[in-house]
């Protein structure tokens, strides 16, 4: 009788009486016996596997789980010594000896970890699995020859690996195992096991580090993504740190990245780990420039206007915010650059910066790149019409960090405000009265970063949004452990005080020093800007040279301090 047959016969009977149970038991017993090449159709046969972990309880009387692991160990002695006379036959070994497995072990390996995998469905049986360091006996058969061999041992390690106590035995040290890991990624048909494994390890402090210290894995990774979604969160996890990001930039991980975007449907829902891996890469400079040059702003922009999934505009809202960040930062640079006459503040920010400035002539061109210059209306009707707090924060986010020289030629801030007057200054006053914290230091950095211009300046002191802002200080300064909005505060007054019509109503402001001077006893970094805030108050509190009474004040509250030290 064939073999496929008689384990059809042995299915009908293990699911009928207890009597029929045992005969059907019998049979593939004795198939085994009579055929020993049997046992790998049998563990193969997902039916039979099935129905024969319903005698749950009868397997772990006869403790078959640990008599399979001690199987596997006395294989890896045997092993052992075959390959190295003088090696140690502990299995506790950091490195493992030199070994080899013979062809005839290799289909009883692999009947013994398909017995633990079917067994570790239970998860009583998995947890003393993990009692018995079962990952550090596995570890053993990660270079097996046999393909189905070593993907079943990868199956069992996979449901080990959610375990602290595997990560701590993978990650101790002298195991090579996440090295060995990592070099099965490029095997086609295992590696979507791998990459589950190791994204279970990366929670792990030490099995993280050892991943980012191994050299191929992020070349590794970002040849898989688009094609295994797990990994997309192994490389986001990857990627919160700097090093790692580093390194993916120097693997080509933007162009990666934006052939997968353009590939995406825009009506289906984000990966999650796609989102955040975009994310964290665009916290890098070399990465923000190149999707920029690869146009992942106005892609990401058009996705977002045709999409109505809240989370997945918010996701693409982080990213584009992250490219304004690095656009405004990149403009400070050259303007620092072109101050100082040394380019060196440019390193790390761009690939190169002859694209961005004429260092014989000193003259900045970042202009010509038009990054933002097509897409700025658009925002800004945008945060207009913007009804979610927290998708306004990120708008808001945007706007402030876009300059005169992301503007359409022709056209500036100041055009822009006063066509939409009405609707701005009832957005800011609506913020800074009812709004959330995050929020409304949005709306008070971006007022500051208006006040470059004198004409948006005119605007901000006709609209009384300054006595908005001095009304949310006094607030703040009952406060005490809130210092991020008193900062953003005292930096937007820094900028209110370059123009005459601002800086009076920061002057004529209700308690506005006091609070100030309040900010001498914070941090470093609020009582510093606070100095400043004081020290630009009493140079343009000034009449024919002499202080006047809000410069004396701030005197006054000078020598008392003195006093009191």
């Amino acid at each position: 009788m064939k073999i496929d047959d008689v384990i059809d016969e042995s299915l009908e009977l293990i699911y009928g009486s207890v009597e029929e149970k045992k005969a059907g038991v019998n049979k593939l017993l004795s198939l085994v016996k009579s055929h020993p090449t049997a046992l790998e159709h049998l563990i193969q046969n997902h039916r039979l596997v099935s129905a024969l972990t319903h005698f749950q309880d009868i397997i772990s009387s006869y403790r078959v789980g640990a008599l399979t692991i001690g199987l596997l160990e006395l294989e890896i002695k045997r092993a052992c010594h075959r390959g190295n006379s003088s090696a140690s036959s502990s299995l506790d070994m950091a490195v493992p000896p030199t070994f080899v497995f013979t062809k005839r072990q290799e289909p009883l390996l692999l009947v013994c970890c398909k017995i633990l995998d079917h067994i570790g469905d239970d998860f009583s049986a998995l947890c003393k699995m993990v009692k018995k360091s079962l990952a550090t006996t596995l570890i053993y058969f990660l270079e097996l020859k046999t393909f189905q061999a070593l993907k079943a041992v990868l199956a069992l390690l996979l449901k080990l690996s959610i375990f602290k106590e595997t990560a701590d035995e993978l990650s101790s040290e002298g195991r090579r195992v996440i090295e060995v890991l990592v070099g099965l990624l490029c095997v086609a048909d295992i590696n979507s096991d791998v990459v589950c494994i190791l994204y279970n390890l990366s929670f792990h402090k030490e099995c993280f580090n050892v991943m980012s210290s191994t050299t191929t894995i992020h070349s590794s990774i970002i040849k898989m993504l688009g094609k295994k979604t797990r990994a997309y969160t192994l490389a986001y996890h990857l990627s919160s740190i700097e090093d790692n990001r580093n390194r993916m930039v120097d693997a080509q991980i933007s162009s990666r990245l934006m052939d997968i975007m353009r590939s995406i449907d825009h009506c289906e829902p984000m990966d999650e780990g796609l989102a955040g891996l975009l994310v964290n890469m665009t916290l890098h400079p070399l990465c923000a420039e190149e999707m920029f040059q690869y146009g992942l702003l106005g892609l990401l922009l058009g996705m977002v206007q045709s999409s109505e999934d809240d989370e997945f505009i918010q996701r693409s809202l982080k990213v584009i915010n992250n490219l304004s960040r690095w656009s405004n930062k990149l403009q400070c640079q050259l303007h620092n650059a072109v101050i100082t006459g040394d380019i060196g503040c440019l390193n790390g920010l761009v690939r190169h910066c002859k694209a961005y400035l004429v260092t014989t002539e000193s003259k900045i061109i970042y202009w010509e790149h038009h990054f933002w210059d097509t897409h700025v209306e658009s925002i800004l009707q945008a945060s207009l019409e913007c009804k979610n707090d927290d998708l306004l924060v990120e708008w808001m986010g945007i706007i402030s960090n876009i300059t005169q020289d992301d503007m359409p030629a022709g056209l500036h801030w100041h055009d822009l405000i006063y066509d939409n007057s009405n609707k701005i200054l009832n957005l800011c006053h609506n913020i800074l009265d009812e709004s959330s914290y995050n929020l409304k230091v949005e709306v008070i950095i971006w007022l500051g970063e208006l006040c470059h211009s004198q004409e948006c300046s005119a605007w901000i002191a006709s609209s009384n949004l300054v006595d908005a802002i001095n009304e949310e200080m006094q607030n703040q300064s009952q406060t005490k452990n809130c210092e991020e909005m008193k900062l953003q505060i005292l930096q937007s007054y820094k900028q209110f005080m370059m123009h005459a019509d601002t800086r009076f109503q920061v002057f004529a402001g209700h308690g506005v020093v006091e609070a100030i001077l309040d900010c001498l006893n914070g941090s470093n970094v609020l009582k510093t800007t606070a100095e400043e805030c004081l020290m630009l108050m009493e140079d343009f509190d000034r009449e024919y040279g002499q202080r006047g009474s809000i410069g004396m004040k701030i005197q006054c509250a000078r020598y008392e301090t003195l006093v009191d030290l």
